[in-house]
């Protein structure tokens, strides 16, 4: 494999964020009907996204006739995501973090989502993301037990933990296999496959850049802001390829260090919140809206030049592990 791959996931939701206890009947996906926006920008570039779709917009007739209108496209797969706390079955305590709860809660709320995917669009998803990135154990064998072997809710070098989630601080930063019940271990017979998304330094090797911060992280040195003079200096600038939080020149050089680094794979990742203003931290207005499409067309352009292969998700992993 020559080319380096690129992937685009969008996890496909409703607005209300951070609303836990907002019942089901009273959230809204107004965002669903912009995603012309950003599919546009794809097209342009011939980039094939893969939409992670959650259970509120599949229960909302006018969201499913534009995520039928995608799941049509030939360029586009329609995958799963999960928000534990408005999916049913309703528990006693529908938590946020899918990590929290057991093997037998999660199978049972993604199966509601897998179930009414199918229901609604003809889909059978190959490919889930846990909202917030809870990926744990309790996540993957549920997965397992609904033949889904594709994972993407790892944030490598990210801790979650002051979230209440799990601690990426030393996964691997490029795709692996792994056994259901391990999912942070890499096992070359494993039955599954983890597709992170990608964070990633502007310079350097990103499993040296990620050892050196985890430890001024951990270290009484974090104490005296060593990480943000570090950062001053052009040295540990950690940014994911994400239009909500990188600009596009950003983008740009975070892609370019990484494929010179050796990276045969790369992740795009956002929330379809962000393309209907004000209902995310990241996209507040339009002119912040207008920078993040902006910045979406820049890095994809960029790439297209750069002759990289634009995959879904189920896509690049066939690529990835056909040729172990």
């Amino acid at each position: 494999m020559n080319r380096p791959i690129v992937a685009i996931s969008i996890d496909t939701e409703e607005e209300n964020w951070g609303q836990f206890d907002t019942p089901l009947k009273d959230v809204t996906t107004r965002n669903i009907h912009e995603l012309g926006r950003v599919q546009d920008i794809f097209a342009k570039w011939g980039a094939r996204p893969t939409y992670l779709v959650n259970y509120a917009p599949l229960v909302q007739a006018d969201a499913v006739n534009v995520l039928g209108e995608l799941a049509a496209l030939e360029s586009v797969e329609i995958g799963a995501h999960c928000h534990p706390w408005n999916t049913p079955p309703s528990t006693a305590k529908n938590r946020s973090m899918m990590s929290d709860d057991d093997r037998e809660t999660n199978r049972e709320k993604i199966k509601t989502v897998t179930d009414r995917l199918l229901r609604e669009l003809g889909v059978q998803a190959r490919v889930f993301r846990a909202g917030r990135w809870a990926l744990s154990s309790s996540v993957t064998l549920a997965l397992s037990d609904l033949d889904i072997s594709i994972d993407c809710s790892l944030s490598p070098g990210i801790n979650w933990v002051p979230c209440g989630g799990p601690d990426f601080t030393r996964a691997e930063f490029g795709p692996y296999r792994f056994a259901p019940g391990d999912p942070l271990t890499p096992a070359s017979d494993g039955s599954m496959i983890q597709l992170p998304t990608t964070v990633g330094f502007l310079r350097g090797e990103p499993n040296w850049q990620q050892r050196l911060r985890a430890f001024l992280e951990g270290s009484q040195l974090s104490k005296l802001k060593a990480i943000g003079a570090m950062e001053r200096l052009g040295m540990l600038q950690r940014r994911w390829l994400s239009p909500e939080t990188s600009d596009g020149s950003t983008m740009v050089r975070l892609t370019e260090n990484l494929l010179r680094s050796g990276s045969s794979f790369l992740q795009l990742t956002f929330h379809s919140t962000a393309v209907l203003p004000g209902m995310t931290p990241f996209v507040r207005d339009e002119h912040e809206l207008s920078r993040f499409l902006r910045s979406l067309d820049e890095v994809l352009g960029h790439m297209s030049r750069r002759g990289v292969r634009f995959c879904t998700l189920s896509e690049a992993s066939s690529v990835l592990f056909s040729e172990e």
